[in-house]
């Protein structure tokens, strides 16, 4: 069993320490795991005796250099002589010692990016003993987010300034004291103070020991010869070898040792040979794939909400393959890793996470195994049918049965044979007879969270049947442009239509605060709002109504008010200075700045009709436009129902019909106006107006006010089968120009004329008097409020309070 601890001042020294956000160990033996951790956090490490231990030795990790313990020998001799080696001498002794001088740099630098500040920490620190190069600079490469505050930084600047002060400096020696062992210090005596004077005190960083055991020389012998020689000393020059094997050769025993000033603060250094960093770890230079896992470590979706975990920067976890076996169970012991998306902004951007359970591909920033970050995702398993594999030359027929199963609300052979992640679409089922896909589809599908539904945007480039599909399966509400076809999954189904269409299972709306124009005039190229045909229609309107007014002025009976002005001349409630037909076209023909909205915005309201090469057509109101060269149809299963606060005009070029199987009504607050082949050329029937009841009586009032009934040719009364009456409550007279009259008045008759009265019977016969009684209509009060009705047309309101 390991045995180890930690020197007493190493706890303090941790606590400036952070806790690393990820840490792997890849392609390293586990010493060397624990070596790079330490030196990473500026901890060194030495063996001492510890008689309770398995091994009778324990590793203790150190901090501070200085404060470990004296070496054995030095602490009872106070100290170690430098001092030749032989039989008679009571101690041993340091042999040879010398100074190693490295050409180092001024400063150190270090430079690391943080992307959740999105700042770039770094820390410079002055080295000491570099000499006459002072301008040299060092850069120590710690790769992205090595730090998580400038204090942090700046540790992490002195420590490694520290390591390269260290190394810059060293001492090196032989001695024949057998108890020097590295992490220990020594006291130095009777050292030689010429020159370059060696330090009083020093910490052995590095010891090789070389013993020979004490046998006869010809027992040597027979023993080198099957052995062999004895291997190279690690890390140690050839002449310190050499050196130290003869020291051993002589006495028995020898040493060589590395060491630096007690004084000076030590950290170990991991060389790579390069120099290019001062702690090299294991580099990942390729890719790795992984496993997306949930909030609990494991791989399997658990429905609902828990098919995504992810955090507010949009960060998944994971699971390497090398790091536990398929079988085993759910691990926390992932790090939240960056996914790599094609557009990522301050709030704008995609978003395509990956979802528990599918594979991604892994890439490591600057090579580094600490750094990973996820950059798309990967299919996996084995889809259904198609052509199976043939390895070693075998032969095996391609399995086409279950695409022919599909239909245009069927799919087929959309499974995984091993459960993994197929796409959505592919080619293996191209082919009339199979799926009809020759891997035209691409685009994006979702997935509803724990349901089957999904949302997608399809492209299809197959030849001459190019289509794009918007849809969800929610309500099935779908945007579908260009060739119209069904499709289920992966296969493309039966021939729909061409052009567009906008479809759902639910309800629908289309908005536009400022204007909206639906037009089947087909203007390639032309602006947006271009209504030119529209327009034209419209003003032709305009010339309709103004004719067809003055007409009726003409001929005595209600002006139109869509032209001549709504409650008072020439207002309407779009322009208040022109009636409703030449404000709607005012407003239609609107050209606004084609520079930027905001001026486009403003000047809608001018309702300037201005041409210029930096205009564009939009409207000047929120108008709704409805055009079409050959006709618009509005058919309505149920009802139909027009509602205006102004003016409703029906207006044609040619007839217009109202053909109703059941029954008609027309009611006006104020007056209705009729008025029938009101211009030249205008009449094509044998009568102008024509009011017929084919069954039933045609009743014809004035409630309030008389009823008159004129013409300037003949007026006839005809009744074919039965009675023509004429009743009057006060009186009833007939008169003609000439003069004559018959005059019907309470209970007499009075019959006068300027010449002669003709009467023509077989028979005369004149008795007492008798009267007829005639019952009269009682004629309804209405409750009708025109105030109320004039308010409410003047504000534009369904409702409003009369006091």
């Amino acid at each position: 069993m390991a045995s180890w601890q930690w020197s007493e001042e190493t706890s303090a020294f941790l606590a400036q320490a952070r806790p690393r956000s990820y840490c792997v160990q890849y392609r390293e033996s586990d010493l060397d795991f624990v070596q790079r951790l330490l030196a990473e956090e500026g901890l060194g490490w030495r063996l001492q005796e510890a008689d309770a231990s398995p091994g009778g030795h324990q590793l203790v990790v150190f901090a501070d250099s200085a404060a470990q313990p004296q070496d054995p020998s030095s602490a009872q001799g106070g100290g170690l002589r430098y001092h030749r080696s032989d039989a008679t001498e009571a101690a041993d002794s340091v042999l040879a010692i010398g100074a190693t001088r490295r050409l180092g740099s001024g400063r150190l630098t270090v430079l690391s990016e943080d992307f959740k500040t999105r700042q770039a920490r770094s820390a410079q620190l002055p080295l000491h003993g570099g000499g006459r190069q002072s301008l040299r600079e060092v850069y120590e490469p710690v790769g992205m987010d090595a730090f998580a505050s400038a204090q942090a930084a700046d540790r992490s600047a002195e420590l490694m300034a520290q390591a390269h002060e260290a190394q810059w400096s060293p001492w090196q020696g032989r001695s024949t004291v057998r108890t020097l062992r590295a992490g220990t210090w020594f006291t130095l005596t009777q050292a030689p103070q010429q020159g370059q004077a060696p330090p009083a005190q020093l910490l052995l960083t590095r010891v090789w020991h070389a013993g020979i055991n004490n046998l006869p020389v010809d027992v040597r012998a027979a023993v080198q010869s099957q052995l062999g020689a004895a291997p190279a000393w690690p890390d140690a020059s050839a002449v310190a070898a050499r050196s130290t094997w003869a020291q051993a050769e002589a006495v028995g025993y020898g040493n060589a040792f590395e060491a630096v000033d007690r004084q000076q603060p030590w950290r170990p250094v991991l060389a790579d040979g390069t120099g290019a960093r001062l702690h090299p770890r294991p580099t990942a230079p390729g890719y790795q794939s992984a496993i997306v896992v949930g909030a609990d470590g494991s791989t399997g979706s658990t429905g609902g909400s828990q098919e995504v975990h992810a955090d507010a920067l949009g960060r998944i976890r994971v699971r390497f393959h090398f790091q536990h076996a398929a079988s085993a169970p759910a691990a926390q012991d992932s790090t939240w890793l960056r996914v790599a998306q094609r557009y990522a902004g301050p709030g704008v951007g995609s978003q395509f996470l990956p979802r528990i359970g599918q594979e991604v591909l892994v890439g490591f920033l600057e090579g580094d195994i600490d750094r990973p970050v996820v950059l798309g995702a990967l299919y996996n398993g084995k889809g259904e049918a198609g052509v199976p594999a043939t390895p070693g030359g075998t032969s095996a027929e391609a399995d086409t049965g279950l695409y022919a199963q599909a239909g245009d609300g069927r799919p087929s052979a959309q499974g995984n044979l091993a459960g993994g992640h197929a796409p959505a679409w592919h080619g293996a089922g191209g082919g009339a007879d199979n799926h009809r896909n020759a891997t035209a589809l691409w685009g994006v599908q979702s997935k509803e969270w724990g349901g089957a539904g999904h949302s997608r945007l399809v492209f299809d480039d197959s030849d001459q049947q190019l289509r794009l599909q918007l849809a969800t399966t929610q309500a099935a509400t779908q945007l579908n442009l260009g060739h119209l076809i069904h499709q289920a999954d992966n296969y493309r189904g039966s021939f729909r239509g061409e052009g567009f269409e906008l479809r759902t299972d639910a309800w629908g709306a289309v908005r536009a605060s400022s204007g909206l124009w639906l037009s089947s005039y087909g203007r390639s190229g032309g602006p947006a709002g271009e209504a030119t045909q529209p327009s034209a229609l419209l003003s032709q309107l305009q010339t309709l109504g103004k004719t067809f007014s003055q007409a009726a002025g003409t001929h005595q009976t209600v002006k139109l008010a869509a032209h001549e002005g709504v409650g008072q001349a020439n207002h309407s409630q779009l322009i208040a200075e022109q009636a409703p037909l030449p404000a709607l076209l005012t407003s239609v023909k609107t050209t606004v700045p084609g520079t930027a909205y905001a001026d486009a915005k403003g000047a809608a309201a001018e309702r300037s009709a201005s041409p210029g090469d930096d205009r564009v057509p939009h409207t000047g109101d929120a108008l709704l436009g409805l055009a079409a060269p050959a006709g618009i149809g509005v058919v309505a299963g149920q009802g139909l129902s027009w509602s205006v606060g102004e003016t409703l005009t029906l207006a044609s070029g040619a007839g217009s019909e109202a053909a109703i199987a059941g029954d008609a009504r027309l009611h006006s607050g104020q007056a209705i106006g009729v008025l029938a082949a009101a211009v030249d050329g205008g009449q094509t029937q044998a009568n102008s107006l024509s009011l017929v009841s084919g069954e039933g009586a045609l009743d014809v009032q004035a409630q309030s006010d008389d009823v008159r009934v004129q013409s300037k040719e003949g007026l006839k009364l005809i009744s074919a089968n039965a009675d023509v009456a004429l009743a009057a409550g006060k009186t009833l007279h007939l008169a003609v120009a000439g003069g004559a009259s018959v005059t019907i008045e309470g209970g007499n008759i009075t019959v006068a004329c300027p010449g002669t009265i003709t009467v023509h019977a077989s028979k005369k016969s004149f008795v007492g008097p008798t009267t007829l009684n005639r019952s009269f209509v009682a004629w309804p009060q209405s409750n009708l409020n025109a105030p109320c009705m004039m308010q409410a047309a003047a504000t534009n309101s369904a409702f409003v309070r009369v006091d």
